[in-house]
């Protein structure tokens, strides 16, 4: 799985040191456990690191332990929660690298296969083609091999992802997924006190030339591409410099911005520089072209503002006054209630788990620009929007953007269901359906009264997806519906599921609402990951009235009774 996370509060650490360590000697005893397996091409690992890191983006929430002889790992002392665990093998990586990896509980066990990774290598030379000893070169994804725009890689786990040429000049970067590169001499560039300084590095891509016309190198996992050489040259580039105003006053001991370009194109990043104190900033050797500007700024309880991104365009010559102005980002307060179920309902075996173990996740649902948040991936790096309620269902979601928020759950074990999403309106006698309309958030904005109803038993649908006759073939990729068969829930958005197909067309559906459900296939885009879903179809009134009237046409039902666990379904392609 991806540690950008793990850097960027390493980052942070260099920072706080002493003060923040001595906040946390005071965390309540703990008492869970985790266990799990690490194995690389079939065959345990030993000593392979392991990282279990809660929800919440707290600092010092991430703890280490290595495998056995065995593969075997035990993470002890965890309370209850939800907690993504990763691992670091050198050469090896997962097969797929998830932006939503999944969430494990205390008692559950752990598998993680791993695979080798691919490798480039080539040779970097001056410009009188002499060998460059020590230069730094960087290898940034940029497309699946299904020619998707990748996002899996946030700019602080690129820029620490370079590797230094050896006395003849030849440099070896192994451990890559598979994917679409370009390779490049420094690389995007990333300058924090303290931790790197490379604020200023010419970037040269392979094979000689500037990132608009860089050539692209096709990797396979377990699989070598060499000859990828680079030959630098002069090339004049430009700088962007300015100020960050607006909410630019974090509290606390600490007073931290982020400043960061991205290419407008394809949204990769470019460059990022640290300000500590400092509210200008100034960023060069930046080719001409069209960019994506912004700020964040943070202190140590890891509380955000956020630019909206500043398009600026590059054209021959420097550009000077930016202004980057920062606005607060809001929250959402709410509480997390069990419907308890009437005695003989309940499901044979619940499980061990509690309120505290569920994850409440948020989502933007509107074309408003986004923050660089989002295109920094920040959420990703250090879990804002996300957290686990407190023992009494209480939860405060921080750090959200504006716009129409979604609330998503995961959920502990198989036996629980969103019922509903509610919203307490001033405006309105009766709660609203937040599910169906989302939560509008200003920016800065406090909202509360948000309660999410879980119930319990939920019902499981497994199966296939196979082709009308034998000798037809599927599309590699299909998303599965379900559509609540009774009118009366046309509109009752937690009863629309969706997922796409395994590469054998197997699907897999949790956390049902019991009741009767139209089930429709549709063809998924291309490229597309199963892990991290466009936005659902229910979410737009009109592509879920349209979604309904398909799957009436068909009439595939399917009725799911409490607790349910159907595992061997036949969906017939028409």
């Amino acid at each position: 799985m991806r540690l950008a996370y793990s850097f960027f509060i390493a980052c942070l650490l260099v920072w706080l040191s002493q003060n923040v360590i001595a906040q946390q000697d005071a965390k309540p005893k703990r008492e869970g456990v985790i266990t799990g397996r690490i194995a690389a091409d079939g065959r345990p690992v030993a000593g392979a690191k392991v990282f279990v890191h809660s929800t919440g983006g707290k600092i010092g929430d991430m703890q280490t332990t290595a495998s056995d002889a065995d593969g075997v790992f035990e993470m002890t002392g965890l309370g209850p929660g939800a907690y993504s665990v990763s691992t670091m093998v050198p050469g090896y990586v997962e097969p797929s690298g998830s932006l939503n990896p999944r969430m494990y509980r205390i008692g559950e066990n752990v598998t993680i296969n791993l695979m080798k990774g691919g490798v480039i290598t080539g040779r970097v030379t001056d410009e009188f083609g002499e060998p460059m000893v020590g230069a730094r070169v960087v290898a940034q994804k940029v497309r699946t091999l299904e020619g998707k725009p990748d996002r899996g890689a946030n700019m602080m786990e690129v820029a620490s992802s370079g590797r230094e040429t050896d006395d003849r000049g030849v440099y070896r970067i192994f451990g890559l997924v598979s994917g679409v590169y370009v390779v490049s001499l420094n690389g995007p560039s990333i300058s924090i006190p303290g931790v790197a300084q490379s604020r200023g590095a010419q970037q040269v891509y392979h094979p000689s030339s500037n990132r608009n016309t860089a050539a692209e190198v096709t990797v396979m996992g377990g699989a070598e591409t060499s000859g990828i050489d680079i030959r630098r040259r002069e090339m004049r580039g430009h700088s962007i410099s300015g100020s960050v105003t607006g909410d630019a006053d974090a509290g606390g001991f600490m007073n931290a911005f982020m400043v960061m370009l991205i290419r407008a194109a394809d949204k990769e990043p470019v460059t990022m520089t640290a300000l500590v104190g400092d509210k200008n900033f100034s960023l060069g050797q930046i080719d001409d072209g069209d960019y994506d500007l912004g700020a964040w700024r943070f202190n140590e309880r890891l509380e955000f503002s956020t630019s909206v991104p500043r398009r600026v365009t590059i054209k021959g010559a420097d550009v000077s006054g930016i202004e980057l102005k920062l606005l607060k980002l809001g929250s959402i307060e709410g509480r997390i209630l069990i419907e308890p179920r009437k005695e003989g309902e309940a499901c044979k075996d619940p499980g061990d788990f509690s309120i505290e173990d569920i994850l409440l996740k948020i989502r933007r649902d509107d074309k408003t620009q986004s923050s660089i948040s989002t295109l920094a991936q920040l959420d990703q790096s250090v879990g804002m929007g996300r957290v686990s309620p407190v023992d009494d269902g209480a939860f405060v979601l921080k750090n959200v953007e504006p716009g129409r928020i979604r609330i998503e759950t995961d959920l502990p074990g198989d036996d629980w269901y969103v019922r509903e999403i509610t919203q307490k309106s001033s405006a309105a006698p009766k709660p609203i359906d937040a599910a169906q309309n989302g939560v509008i958030l200003k920016s800065g904005e406090r909202v509360s009264g948000v309660v999410v109803t879980i119930d319990e038993g939920a019902a499981s649908l497994k199966g296939k997806v196979v082709p009308a006759n034998e000798n037809a073939k599927l599309a590699k990729q299909i998303r599965v519906h379900l559509i609540p068969a009774e009118m009366t829930a046309a509109n009752e958005t937690l009863r629309y599921y969706e997922k796409m197909t395994s590469n054998d067309g197997s699907f897999d559906f949790r956390n049902l609402a019991p009741g009767k459900y139209l089930l429709h296939l549709r063809a998924a885009e291309e490229g597309e990951s199963p892990e991290n879903l466009d936005r659902p179809a229910a979410w737009d009134p009109i592509e879920r009235a349209k979604l309904r009237r398909e799957a009436e046409a068909l009439k595939i039902e399917v009725e799911l009774k409490p607790c349910q666990r159907v595992k061997d379904h036949v969906l017939r392609l028409r």
